[in-house]
């Protein structure tokens, strides 16, 4: 089932790594904003319904415990705890235009202007960011095959650009780069943000009872986002049409405004289509049925799809190839290609030798079970909650990216609990798994 899931991510990145190629033959005809807007309008509108479909027939088996509508839906006026304490409403609205049609934008506008390996680039540079971000909060240490797969990232980086500065009639025009730029903090900051998505007490007893529940309210989370993120763009693109300053946006902007009574011819092209279907549905459905399913043995979802994130690129680039979309020299695309799969290897190394697996016999003051498990479960790192009947009256299963972080979770926040009398660690050395013939 493991191996499954992680085939999953790897299809999503590659159906993902296809956008540049189909995209590109649309830019001539179409405004960047007119298939932005379809794509994630439609997509919005298909992700909510397969939420709702999913319920009702989750619902419809009796052996299945009930998902309540209520319940999905009640999430979104609460407080996400993980971001600034903002409403979820507001935080799906932040994430989404930001996040994900602002990225989208600067993405197309740099496919537009420069190529798709230098397109590229803004994914090896928000890696680079976010790994920079996570060492200065201390959620992961900074260790040397960390620094290696950082270096060879920048390895990676500087000979493209060597190469598309070399290559005749290769120009990095100034709103090109401002686009790398752009979509690079952008894409940084949708990553980022993303993991701020905390379970409250309420959803961990619904998981509790059914798992799948994390499934539409996944499904529901990104079609929100979706949907905001287009209703923001709106005032945004309108101000950008009024702006005294004529910029490449503004050119694209006047484009959608024309093309608007053209939308349902416009939606039956098939790269509309496939834009719809095979870069957006397929690869999150893949994605959360991951997510939603994960048993991690050493390694959670989080850092498997941070590994096999690089994939996305790679794709681009050699398909940009074989599609004879992007000119790119033989030999230094199998070096390039080489150093972003050494990437993958290096990451790798660095998330299994830095991943702490350890149990934690809890011993409780009397009359303080209730809440304890939902407090618990709430922790990052804390990934199984388990009563015991005997000496201890708690086991967790804890799985860290260090000693520091291990011992970090808890004695700064574990053992502050009021609830918690005494606590003992047991560290894990080897999971053996059996087979059975």
């Amino acid at each position: 089932m493991q191996n499954k899931n992680i085939l999953f991510i790897i299809l999503a990145n590659i159906l993902w790594s296809l956008i540049p190629i189909v995209v590109l033959g649309l830019f001539d005809e179409y405004s960047i904003i007119t298939i932005i807007f379809l794509r994630f309008f439609f997509s919005a509108i298909v992700l909510f319904t397969l939420a709702c479909l999913f319920v009702l027939i989750n619902n419809k088996n009796p052996a299945n415990q009930r998902i309540e509508f209520r319940d999905l839906f009640r999430f979104i006026i609460s407080k996400n705890k993980g971001f600034f304490n903002i409403r979820y409403i507001f935080y799906f609205a932040i994430l989404g235009f930001f996040g994900i049609i602002l990225q989208l934008i600067f993405f197309f506008l740099s496919l537009k202007l420069t190529t798709i390996s230098l397109t590229m680039i803004g994914f090896q540079l928000s890696i680079i960011i976010i790994a920079f971000y996570e060492h200065g909060n201390k959620s992961e240490k900074l260790d040397l095959f960390k620094a290696l797969y950082l270096l060879v990232l920048i390895f990676s980086i500087a000979i493209i650009i060597f190469v598309k500065l070399e290559q005749t009639g290769v120009i990095i025009s100034s709103i090109g780069f401002i686009s790398i730029i752009l979509f690079t903090i952008c894409l940084s900051f949708f990553q980022i943000g993303i993991s701020k998505d905390i379970f409250s007490k309420e959803e961990i007893k619904l998981i509790n009872k059914n798992e799948d529940y994390k499934i539409p309210r996944l499904l529901i989370k990104i079609s929100l986002m979706f949907f905001m993120g287009i209703v923001i763009m709106f005032p945004f693109i309108l101000i950008i049409y009024l702006f005294p300053f004529q910029t490449e946006l503004t050119f694209e902007t006047a484009q959608f405004f024309l093309e608007l009574s053209n939308i349902p011819i416009i939606l039956l092209r098939w790269e509309i289509i496939f834009l719809i279907l095979f870069t957006t549905i397929i690869p999150y459905l893949l994605i959360f049925i991951a997510y939603a399913k994960w048993n991690p043995y050493s390694l959670t979802y989080r850092q498997w799809n941070s590994i096999l994130t690089i994939i996305e690129p790679i794709g681009s680039i050699l398909f940009g190839v074989i599609f004879n979309v992007e000119s790119f020299p033989f030999l230094f695309l199998s070096v390039v290609l080489f150093l972003l799969n050494v990437s993958i290897l290096l990451r790798y190394v660095h998330e299994s030798t830095n991943r702490v697996n350890a149990f934690i016999l809890i011993t409780r003051h009397k009359g303080t079970m209730e809440n304890l498990a939902l407090k618990l479960l709430k922790y990052d790192g804390v990934s199984c909650v388990q009563y015991l009947v005997g000496t201890h009256d708690i086991i967790l299963n804890i799985k860290a990216n260090s000693i520091r972080d291990l011992y970090y979770l808890v004695n700064k926040k574990i053992r502050g609990l009021k609830e918690i009398k005494d606590l003992e660690i047991l560290f894990i050395d080897e999971i053996k798994k059996l087979s059975i013939s």
